[in-house]
């Protein structure tokens, strides 16, 4: 099984629950997961104690590096994938990083929103979805299918940049929304 990151906003109560319930289901499929309340560094809990410590900002800088460091570590150098959990109306600014940089390093990456609010009629912004080419789950249930489907798909970042490669030629051949807009769909349809 894989080794998972799970990312996702920790600042109250339900969200916890919910990153707690999403690292369960994973555990209970064999996975062995990285949950950042329990497993990482908690901002809250070291603050108050590095401020105690040390009354300077200097010191809380260099917690915020540690915590930053230690969450890049188990990202890029100990998981195979990440599950980003997206539920808000617009997702959080620090999960969105984490997967922006799973998709950057070419890690199996798997969204779950559960939530009806979008920032966008139909789903959030596009240059989060396409993180997943537009593949959003939104049941716990349905997190481990689309782990293995992600899993088993290598070259997703050659994928994307050829694709943008092709787009950037068409827009340098035309302006014309009409004939722009059938250049795309091509390009789209014709990578699946």
């Amino acid at each position: 099984m894989a080794r998972i990151y799970c990312a996702g906003p920790l600042f109250n109560e339900p969200e916890r629950r919910e990153m707690l319930e999403i690292g369960t289901e994973l555990e209970r499929a064999g996975h062995e997961i990285f949950l950042p309340q329990r497993d990482g560094l908690e901002l809250a809990r070291l603050e108050p104690i590095i401020a105690e410590l040390a009354e300077s900002r200097v010191a809380l800088d260099a917690l915020h590096r540690a915590i930053f460091s230690f969450d890049m570590f188990k990202l890029i150098s100990w998981s195979e994938a990440v599950v980003a959990n997206f539920n808000g109306r617009v997702p959080d600014e620090g999960t969105v990083v984490e997967a922006a940089v799973a998709w950057h390093s070419e890690k199996a990456l798997v969204i779950y929103k559960q939530d009806a609010r979008v920032a966008f009629e139909g789903g959030d912004n596009p240059m989060l979805t396409g993180l997943t080419d537009g593949q959003v789950v939104d049941s716990y249930a349905a997190i481990g299918g689309a782990l293995r489907a992600q899993l088993a798909r290598p070259g997703r970042l050659q994928n994307t940049l050829a694709i943008g490669f092709r787009i950037d030629g068409v827009r340098a051949k035309t302006a014309d929304p009409q004939e722009l807009a059938r250049s795309l769909l091509e390009i789209a349809v014709g990578r699946h």
